[in-house]
């Protein structure tokens, strides 16, 4: 990663995100603030540029241009249809914000944004094959293939949250309706479901994580059921990419302990390097940043 200077922010469905970012090293706080997603797309942009504002009014860094991460792929510039951002459809988001910031802003899907900052840090990541997955209210997938971020032929690669998956005959988990898309089966909503199954109360993922700490049984069955699903779902992906590591982000992923030993039950998983971020919070900013190209 060269030694650039850039705002890296992360539109995500919950919240915004952003931070200057330089190189492989984030040099401000990370600022923050609520999404709102079913606020009209107008409200929306609005909040982007302000807290892009108060960023560069409290660094002095202004004008510098900005790498955004967006929760769906993107389309000559227009943020294509995800329920994560329901009332952007076809939304020229780029072109809008660099009008109005009057600079280069260059969008990329998040999970992508996410597996180019692991990727900078990557234990001798020359050439290597990485898959990134984030785990949060949906589930993206970026990916790097030696040494490059893979978009495929339509700019699509990665965008498994709406897949069509059939669960059928799984008899690990009947409380998923079948010929569910991948979004419903394993984004964090599908956690709350669960352990509203479970327990008959529905309570959030941070306090399911907190119930899990203290030996929940019903929270403990939930992230059992989690790992069983997305250890399958990552059996397809290594079978597909024969990855040299896969890594998590995301909130969810701070459960790791909990879901990923159900990992050890699928003998194609054997051999692949998996573990939690490395960057944290922060890279999805870093590789949101890496897109700016001086």
């Amino acid at each position: 990663m060269k030694n650039n200077v850039a705002w890296g922010f992360d539109l995500g469905g919950t919240q915004m995100r952003c931070a200057l970012v330089e190189g492989s090293a984030v040099k401000s706080r990370i600022f923050r603030c609520a999404t709102q997603r079913d606020r009209p797309s107008a409200d929306i942009v609005n909040d982007i540029i302000s807290l892009i504002q108060t960023a560069e009014k409290e660094t002095g860094k202004k004008g510098l241009p900005v790498g955004m991460g967006v929760p769906t792929s993107i389309t000559n510039g227009c943020l294509d249809t995800c329920e994560n951002l329901p009332t952007m459809p076809n939304y020229p988001l780029a072109k809008e914000l660099s009008q109005r910031l009057g600079r280069t802003v260059v969008l990329e899907n998040d999970a992508s944004c996410f597996v180019l900052g692991e990727y900078a840090l990557f234990d001798d990541g020359v050439k290597k094959t990485l898959l990134g997955f984030t785990l949060g209210t949906s589930i993206g997938m970026g990916i790097i293939i030696n040494g490059k971020l893979f978009k495929g032929a339509r700019g699509q690669a990665g965008e498994i949250w709406r897949s069509p998956i059939s669960i059928a005959g799984d008899e690990s988990d009947a409380s998923v309706e079948k010929d569910q898309i991948v979004d419903r089966c394993l984004g964090g909503r599908f956690l709350g479901s669960l352990y509203k199954k479970f327990s008959g109360t529905e309570i959030s993922g941070a306090q399911i994580h907190e119930k899990a700490v203290q030996n929940d049984p019903a929270a403990l069955q939930c992230f059992a059921v989690y790992g069983r699903r997305l250890g399958a779902f990552l059996c397809q992906a290594v079978n597909m990419f024969d990855p040299h590591a896969i890594v998590f982000g995301g909130s969810v992923s701070s459960d790791y302990a909990f879901f990923a030993p159900e990992f050890s039950n699928f003998s194609v998983l054997k051999g692949i390097q998996i573990y939690k971020t490395k960057a944290g919070d922060t890279a999805a900013l870093l590789g949101a940043a890496s897109l700016i190209q001086y």
